[in-house]
């Protein structure tokens, strides 16, 4: 079993009745339902935390796009596709010439 720490916690009447009652309907202790709040909300805050570092970086390189366009200006839209579909050409006459 995980190491426990006794750790004292302030609550307000109505939540602590709201624990002690939810606890009771569920046949828990009180301390259960509490580790169990505090293990989702840090879940819930590391997922938040990454959402945020997701959305600096992508929005990083949103501005690196803009430069690069700002640069060079902007590819046609058919460009890495014309060049995909001669890679896929050569490859097939390549599987086709080795049979």
């Amino acid at each position: 079993m995980t190491q426990l720490y006794r750790t004292q916690v302030l609550l307000e009447q109505t939540q602590h009745d709201s624990l002690r009652e939810l606890a009771t309907a569920e046949g828990r202790s009180v301390s259960e339902v509490i580790r169990e709040a505090v293990a989702e909300y840090l879940v819930d805050q590391e997922r938040a935390r990454q959402r945020e570092t997701w959305q600096k970086t992508l929005g990083e390189l949103a501005e690196i796009r803009a430069q690069i366009e700002a640069e060079h200006g902007v590819l046609p839209d058919d460009f890495f596709l014309h060049d995909r579909d001669k890679r896929e050409e050569e490859l097939w006459q390549r599987m086709v010439g080795d049979t």
